[in-house]
């Protein structure tokens, strides 16, 4: 199969790409600066364009012909969430090209309704709206929190306290910030785990559309601690913060005292608390349809990442 991967240079295209083409499919690539695309990828790629904007039509168009599926791997901006992904996908159905993954991969937020979360209302909207308006077959993959911003793994975001996280990386003691009792389950994706996923579901022609689900490992903070203190010898403190309904009120608090706009300062709350609640908890995963996948445990995570 011949895939676009639009917005290829972040962590998640960037393993999307290696995935596809170590699976014998071929892959072009777009992206704003052709300079952020390490080499041995480029290498590898059928083409690649450069895109000045979200709405640079023309490259867009360009970089959209002849392929037979396009993934897009944009950054979590609410214009690129919304407007950006509903243009690619009308110059799609303009080009013939039927199938989409778009890029919602985050806490399952088809369980939400809309206020809830305010910045998830971007992607029910742009759901909404292709199942209104599209014909094209859309595949949205929810995969929990991925496991590199969790911990706060350099140049994979930033999930901290100072923004309303769990995990501090800074603290010379290991530590973390936990809402409710401890034992909540949190679900836990590995960014190589969601590409490889990615991977088979967009080349599966038998699946035509609608959600799926994966999810690496599943822990309560308690297990991550004692996991962690096995796996390095350090022991993790635990600052607990108050209930998940103290979570709550503080998340709705949040929004009213600093605005839409400053989503990046509340969103953690948000995160946090819908993962806490069981709201947006997968009950079914699809990724064991998939006898390659080898999902990875989060003792294998933290031998890969050391930095934590």
């Amino acid at each position: 199969m011949f895939v676009l991967i639009v917005g290829i240079t972040g962590n998640i295209g960037l393993k999307l790409a290696d995935a596809l083409i170590q699976r014998g499919h071929v892959v072009r690539g777009a992206s704003r600066s052709i300079s952020t695309l390490p080499s041995n990828v480029l290498g590898k790629l059928k083409s690649f364009l450069e895109i000045t904007s979200w709405y640079d039509v023309q490259s867009i168009r360009k970089a959209v012909k002849g392929v037979d599926a396009v993934v897009c791997a944009y950054s979590p901006i609410p214009a690129l969430a919304l407007e950006g992904e509903l243009l690619l996908v009308r110059i799609m159905e303009e080009e013939g090209v039927r199938r989409f993954i778009p890029s919602t991969w985050n806490l399952d937020w088809s369980q939400l309704r809309w206020g809830d979360m305010p910045y998830y209302d971007i992607f029910l909207a742009l759901q909404r709206q292709l199942a209104l308006s599209s014909n094209v077959d859309v595949l949205y993959i929810f995969k929990g929190t991925l496991a590199e911003v969790f911990f706060s793994v350099p140049g994979h975001g930033r999930f901290a306290p100072s923004n309303h996280g769990v995990w501090d990386p800074e603290a010379s003691l290991k530590r973390a910030e936990v809402w409710g009792t401890g034992e909540e389950k949190w679900q836990f994706t590995t960014e190589q785990d969601c590409a490889n996923f990615t991977a088979e579901l967009i080349v599966d022609s038998t699946k035509k559309g609608g959600s799926y689900y994966i999810c690496s490992f599943e822990h309560s903070i308690k297990e991550i601690a004692d996991i962690y203190q096995d796996a390095r010898g350090v022991p993790v403190q635990l600052d607990y913060m108050g209930s998940v309904e103290d979570l709550s009120i503080a998340a709705n608090d949040a929004v009213l005292k600093m605005g839409l706009k400053r989503f990046e300062t509340w969103m953690g709350y948000f995160y946090q608390l819908y993962q806490l609640n069981g709201r947006c908890y997968m009950k079914q995963l699809d990724s064991k349809q998939y006898s390659s996948l080898h999902l990875t445990s989060l003792e294998g995570f933290l031998k890969e990442n050391m930095s934590i």
